[in-house]
């Protein structure tokens, strides 16, 4: 970001970069801002900028220019400032469906992905939902890892649903999936069948195609798969919110704003892109 406000261009970060040895790391979002800048300064790292990209101007024939396939969003504006900028900056970005698909290029060094499919995912451990739930005594399971593969298996049914949206029909929207839940006590259903007759508007053959689909992933997935590769960061928040039964606004901002302040800093030092993140700052 300029002084004047003004969104900074490439060109101009070139340019800053061939006259300082500071650096600036990219991140998507702001959550994922405050967490990369409260890691720094646990790491006692200083002079160090953590930004937003859309404090850059990325347009979309730049995107584009690199033709590596990529959507037009925040992920893929920081991947094309990546190869575009190769001294001063580090991108970070979530891996997405990279764990299912791998990418169709090779990433600069200075790009690092989530060591899972989201920043949230980080949350997604016995130990952080235990203290999560603290401040909620009734909603307490009695068995935390029976309640993470519970609500894991729900997650990964919805995140291949996100897939095969990616490969089957990219241009529609994605639904909400919350009246498709139901919560009994400290069970959580969902009811996939009826979600995709809702979301594929009862088309039958789309449907059959999408079933097909989910079902090859799934085949195609290991034993050893580490379930935080492949579930959405705002769908774990998502049925979080649902099983505590979270449902101003204001306080659903609140929750999911406040799920970094879980982690520990000292696990958070021993995941990979963390590690690369230090070997680089």
């Amino acid at each position: 970001m300029r002084k004047d406000g003004k969104k900074s261009t490439i060109n101009e970060i070139i340019i800053k970069y061939k006259r300082t040895n500071y650096k600036t790391i990219y991140v998507e979002g702001l959550t994922d801002k405050s967490l990369i800048k409260w890691f720094l300064k646990k790491s006692e790292i200083k002079d160090i900028i953590v930004l937003e990209i859309q404090t850059v101007n990325i347009e979309k024939e730049k995107i584009l220019e690199l033709n590596l396939n990529l959507d037009e969003n925040n992920r893929s504006r920081v991947i094309t400032l990546s190869f575009f900028i190769k001294k001063g900056i580090i991108g970070v970005i979530d891996s997405d469906f990279d764990f299912l698909e791998k990418p169709n290029y090779e990433k600069p060094l200075h790009l690092l992905s989530t060591d899972y499919s989201a920043m949230e995912n980080y949350c997604f451990n016995e130990e952080i939902l235990e203290k999560i739930l603290i401040g909620y005594p009734t909603k307490q399971p009695i068995n935390y890892q029976i309640f993470l593969d519970m609500i894991g298996n729900i997650l990964v049914e919805l995140f291949l649903i996100r897939f095969t949206k990616e490969n089957k029909d990219k241009e529609r929207s994605y639904t909400d999936f919350n009246k498709n839940l139901s919560l009994n006590s400290q069970e959580i259903k969902f009811d996939r069948d009826k979600y995709l007759v809702k979301y594929l508007n009862n088309q039958t053959k789309l449907i059959q195609e999408f079933k097909a689909f989910i079902q090859e992933q799934k085949n195609n997935l290991s034993h050893n798969t580490d379930i935080r590769q492949i579930i959405h960061g705002h769908d774990f928040v998502t049925l979080l919110q649902f099983y505590l039964e979270i449902k101003q606004k204001d306080a659903k901002e609140t929750f999911e704003k406040s799920l970094y302040g879980y982690l520990e800093y000292k696990i958070l030092k021993e995941e990979n892109m963390f590690k690369k993140l230090l070997q680089l700052t």
